[in-house]
């Protein structure tokens, strides 16, 4: 019995021996002279531009083997180490310093090494003319660096990735972007010295740290990786480096939050220091430095996204477009850190519902996509909803669920329970109620943070605010120069600072508001009044049912409730007219 095992033992070594001598050996395609390249890809992924240049990048032609047969079967390399191949552009190869090698059909290859570092090889697909392959480099860390094709700039991006640890970010080619003109937190700013006034401000002016701790703390998005933003002076420019026109996008401001980078614009509308303190202190106050949260929120919802694509290993064979919640949750975030954004968001929806453009069912919504602007105000009043009745979990759940591939209107009855139908129309019956108290404040609210114009007699002016005029009703009871008030003393304001150069809304003290022209001319208004003040500061008030006038001679009007009216053309000389 044992001189058989022997035996048999023998035979199967001589039998393994032999089959190696004799398996084939397959030479590069390059030719069978040709010099076995290897690679060295660093232990860790650059976490710079410059540095991901660096990298080597493996090509097919370098590695290819060039079988003469598609036979299925163990080969040999031409460095020693062992093929497999299973059909045609179909094979493995285990090379001498430790690295495989495996090509598909479909064009794919990849090299890995023991050490968990690799690299893949996807080509464009065919549909796409011109475009080049996609390149991934991946580190055992978990990080990796992906070069994605951008046809319509014709380059790479190249994107630090490690979902897990939510991060995905853009390596900013300083070359050409310049290097970074602020940093703060995890934001990096790279653009011209346009922006120069707005980054100056902009960690004092945007709420990032309140809108970090929503994010995280209520529905558990984040960015842990660096977010560049980068800042475009012209409108032409951004749309180009972007590919398409954005939705709700003008010539002086657009955005966008991808889950790579930021892209803000337009440099050329932002203010420039004048010397004058007061006018630039106003230019600021008038930038729309919220719109970068509603970007951020898009940025770190995105980048949730992939972290719950890389935990679950689900993604869905296309992209699903959401505009309605991924454009309706950025709002809804920035409508509460914003007073004016809230304004303009229960505004237009109002104005929506009124024209009889608001989405009458959840298929209808998702249809509309971008239309009439639906996904920046009337889906945020959807979300709103969704979050007051359902909880800040359905949120996040109805995210992951259209993460990983699951329909819209499936996600959202999944989480909530409740058809999309219904949702829909039970938000629009509660905004009916909510708008009456938002848009009671619609002025106060738009202009909040605005620059306060003030008055050159406060005195005068906050007496009139808190008592208005006593005037008697009739003109022809008016019978002294001073039983009219001197508008004068009451209304002229503190222009100079502003006038000529700007055109535009202020607020004025205690609930009243401004309004200033470009050639100088300005009104004072409130509930039920305004006061004009013409160049030569001939001033113009008008009540709920009479008229003052007042000329910078002194001269004084007083038209009634009834028509008639008394003139003084100084305090001696009085003129009644019916």
């Amino acid at each position: 019995m044992k001189r058989i095992l022997s035996i048999t033992a023998y035979l199967f070594l001589v039998s393994f021996l032999y089959s190696d001598v004799e398996k084939k050996i397959v030479p590069l395609r390059r030719g069978s002279g040709a010099e076995v390249l290897y690679f060295d890809f660093g232990e860790t992924a650059p976490n710079t531009f410059f540095k991901s240049e660096k990298l080597q990048e493996p090509k097919l032609e370098d590695l290819k083997l060039g079988f003469l047969d598609a036979a299925p079967g163990y080969y040999a390399g031409p460095d020693g180490g062992e093929v497999y191949q299973w059909a045609k552009n179909h094979y493995q190869w285990k090379r001498a310093d430790g690295s495989v090698f495996t090509e598909w059909p479909t064009g794919i290859f990849k090299l890995d090494f023991p050490t968990g570092i690799g690299f893949v090889f996807a080509p464009a697909p065919p549909n796409c003319n011109g475009c080049s392959p996609t390149l991934v480099w991946n580190y055992p860390d978990n990080t990796k660096i992906t070069k994605y094709w951008i046809s319509n700039r014709k380059e790479y991006d190249t994107i630090f990735q490690k979902p897990l640890d939510f991060q995905n970010f853009l390596l900013v080619n300083e070359t050409k972007f310049g290097k970074p003109k602020l940093e703060l937190g995890n934001l990096v700013f790279y653009g011209s010295d346009k922006w120069n006034e707005f980054l100056r401000v902009f960690g004092e002016e945007v709420k990032t740290k309140s809108l970090y701790s929503i994010l995280k703390n209520e529905f558990g998005f984040e960015n842990r990786g660096k977010i560049p933003v980068l800042l475009f002076d012209e409108y032409n420019a951004a749309k180009e480096y972007i590919g398409f026109d954005l939705p709700a996008a003008n010539q002086s401001e657009m955005g966008l939050g991808g889950k790579d980078a930021i892209v803000l614009c337009c440099g050329d509308q932002m203010p420039e220091r004048t010397g004058n303190p007061n006018f630039d202190v106003d230019s600021l106050r008038r930038v729309n430095f919220s719109m970068v949260l509603q970007k951020l929120t898009r940025n770190a919802e995105q980048v949730s996204c992939l972290k719950t694509i890389a935990e679950t290993g689900t993604q869905s064979t296309q992209e699903i477009q959401d505009p309605w919640f991924e454009e309706g949750f950025a709002s809804y975030i920035e409508s509460r850190l914003s007073d004016r954004k809230r304004v303009w968001v229960y505004a237009e929806t109002e104005k929506l519902i009124r024209e009889n453009k608001a989405p009458k069912s959840f298929k209808a919504l998702l249809e509309a996509k971008y239309k009439d602007n639906i996904p920046y105000h009337f889906s945020a009043i959807l979300i709103k909803y969704i979050h007051d009745v359902y909880g800040k979990e359905s949120i996040s759940s109805y995210q992951k669920e259209t993460c990983m591939g699951l329909d819209s209107t499936l996600a959202l009855q999944k989480v909530t329970g409740v058809s999309a139908d219904t949702i829909l129309k039970e938000s629009t019956k509660r905004f009916e109620t909510e708008k009456i108290q938002v848009l009671k404040d619609t002025k106060s609210l738009s202009l909040s943070g605005f620059t306060v114009m003030n008055p050159q007699f406060p005195n005068e002016f906050f007496s009139f605010l808190e008592k208005g005029f006593t005037i008697k009703e009739s003109a022809k009871e008016i019978k002294t120069y001073d039983e009219l008030p001197s508008l004068y003393k009451i209304f002229i304001a503190n222009v100079d600072d502003y006038s000529g150069k700007r055109e535009g809304d202020f607020l004025g003290p205690r609930g009243s508001y401004f309004f200033l022209w470009k050639k100088g001319n300005y009104r004072w208004y409130g509930d039920g009044w305004e006061a004009n003040v013409f160049p030569g500061n001939q001033i113009v008030f008008r009540g709920s049912n009479y008229t003052l006038v007042e000329w910078e001679n002194g001269k004084k009007q007083y038209v009634a409730p009834n028509g008639d009216s008394v003139i003084f053309q100084n305090r001696e000389s009085v003129q009644y007219s019916d």
